[in-house]
C-alpha cells in the first residue's frame, strides 16, 4: 500500500516539475513497500545511483527556472542550499560502508519522506508560484499542513478500504479510547451495522468477569502508549459466547500518540478444540495413574502405591499423636482352591475379597494387594479396639 498518492494538491503548476517530483513519489512508496515487507528491499547501491540520478536532472531543470521566477534571492540562495543538501545526505549515507542494507534502505526512505514535506510540498510550491508564466488560481492557498493532510487522506481513505476486505477483525480508536472504524469483519461477527458497533460500548457486550479486565487492558495501553495482547469472550450476534484474541498496538502520527488499532481473531473453535484436548489429557492421565497405581487383578493398590501412602499417613500421626493401624490379611488355603478348582477360580477369590475390602472402608482408608494373597490396610485415626472390630 504506497505511502503517498499523488493529486492536485501537491501539483506546483509546471508540467516537468510535477513529473519529476511524480518520479520520486513512486520511488519514495516502492521503497516504502519493500520496508513493509510488501516487496523485496532493493541493492542499496543502485537506489543510490537513482536518487543521484534524479538530483542532478531535476535540480538542473529547476535551478533555470529559478532564474525566470519572481523569488528574492535569499529564497533562490535557500533553494540551491537545499539542493545542495540534498546531494551531500546521499552522498553520507553512500559512505557509510558499515551499514546493514536494510539500515540503508530505512535511512533512506526517512530522509525522503522527510525531503517531500519539507522541499517538494514548500519550496517547490514558493518557486512555482514565483514563475511569471503561472495562472493564479483563484481560490484559497493552502498550507504546507494542508497539503500533507490532503495527500495523506487519500492514503487513509484506501487503507479503510483495504481493511474493509480483510480476513482480521480491525478497529481503530482516538487517544480517549472511543472506537473511529470498525471494519465490515467485526460487523458480521457481531451481527451490527458499522454505525452501531462505533457508537457501542464494546465491553457491555462481555461476561462480567471479562469485562473489567478488558477495560483495564484497553486503559493501560492508552496510559502507556504501547502495545499488548488479551484473550477475552464476547457476545457475537448468535447469542453465544466466543473467545476473541486481540492484539492492540499504538497509533503514532510521526512521534505523537494519535490512538489505537486492534486486530482480532476469532479463536473459538482453537479454545474449544484445546479444552477437550486438555480434558482428554486429563482423562487419560487419571487413567495411566491409576494403571500405574493399581493391581490389575483386584483394582486395589499396588504395593508400591500402598507403601507411599504410607509414608504420608505416618508422619502427622506420629507428630499429632493421632491413632494409625494397618490390617495384613492373608488368604489361607489358597493353593488348594488353585489346584482343585484352577487359577481362574483363585483369581475369582481374589477379586471377591478385594470387593469386601473395598465396600467395608472409609473413604480415607486405603487397601492394597501386598503379595500374591495378601492384602493390607491402612486404618486412618483407627486405634487398636476399632481396628480388630473392622477386621472381624
Amino acid at each position: 500500500m504506497a505511502l503517498f498518492y499523488w493529486n492536485t494538491h501537491l501539483e506546483t503548476g509546471n508540467v516537468q516539475i510535477d513529473s519529476q517530483h511524480k518520479r520520486l513519489f513512486e520511488l519514495t512508496n516502492n521503497i516504502a513497500d519493500a520496508v513493509s515487507g510488501q516487496g523485496s528491499l532493493p541493492e542499496a547501491p543502485a537506489l543510490l545511483g537513482e536518487l543521484i540520478d534524479y538530483a542532478n536532472t531535476h535540480f538542473c531543470d529547476e535551478e533555470k527556472l529559478m532564474c525566470r521566477s519572481s523569488l528574492s534571492a535569499a529564497k533562490k540562495h535557500q533553494h540551491i542550499c537545499a539542493h545542495q543538501a540534498f546531494h551531500n545526505r546521499v552522498q553520507a549515507i553512500a559512505a557509510k560502508s558499515d551499514l546493514e542494507q536494510a539500515e540503508t534502505v530505512n535511512e533512506i526512505l526517512n530522509f525522503l519522506v522527510n525531503w517531500l514535506v519539507t522541499h517538494i510540498l514548500k519550496l517547490d510550491h514558493l518557486m512555482a508560484h514565483a514563475l511569471p508564466e503561472r495562472i493564479e488560481d483563484d481560490g484559497p492557498s493552502l498550507s504546507v499542513q494542508e497539503i500533507l493532510i490532503a495527500a495523506l487522506t487519500e492514503s487513509e481513505r484506501r487503507f479503510r478500504q483495504l481493511a474493509e476486505q480483510a480476513p482480521t477483525m480491525l478497529w481503530f480508536a482516538g487517544i480517549s479510547g472511543a472506537r473511529e472504524f470498525v471494519n465490515r469483519e467485526w460487523s458480521e461477527f457481531m451481527g451490527l451495522p458499522e454505525a452501531d458497533m462505533k457508537a457501542t460500548d464494546w465491553s457491555l457486550f462481555l461476561p462480567p468477569d471479562d469485562r473489567e479486565r478488558y477495560r483495564d487492558f484497553l486503559t493501560d495501553r492508552l496510559r502507556k502508549h504501547d502495545a499488548g495482547t488479551i484473550e477475552y469472550r464476547i457476545r457475537a450476534k448468535d447469542g453465544h459466547l466466543k473467545w476473541v484474541l486481540e492484539r492492540v498496538m499504538p497509533r503514532l502520527d510521526a512521534d505523537r500518540f494519535v490512538g489505537l488499532i486492534g486486530a482480532d481473531t476469532d479463536i473459538t473453535v482453537m479454545k474449544e478444540t484445546t479444552a477437550t484436548l486438555e480434558k482428554l489429557v486429563a482423562q487419560r492421565t487419571r487413567e495411566l495413574e491409576r494403571l500405574v497405581n493399581s493391581d490389575p487383578l483386584t483394582g486395589l493398590l499396588n504395593r508400591r502405591a500402598f507403601d507411599e501412602r504410607l509414608d504420608l499417613e505416618i508422619p502427622p500421626a506420629q507428630r499429632y499423636h493421632r491413632p494409625l493401624s494397618l490390617l495384613f490379611i492373608h488368604i489361607e488355603h489358597s493353593k488348594q482352591v488353585n489346584d482343585r478348582h484352577g487359577h481362574v477360580v483363585g483369581d475369582e477369590v481374589l477379586r471377591a475379597v478385594a470387593t469386601v475390602l473395598k465396600d467395608g472402608l472409609r473413604a480415607t482408608d486405603a487397601a492394597c494387594r501386598y503379595g500374591g494373597e495378601e492384602f493390607a490396610v491402612i486404618l486412618v485415626e483407627t486405634d487398636r479396639r476399632e481396628a480388630f472390630s473392622i477386621a472381624e
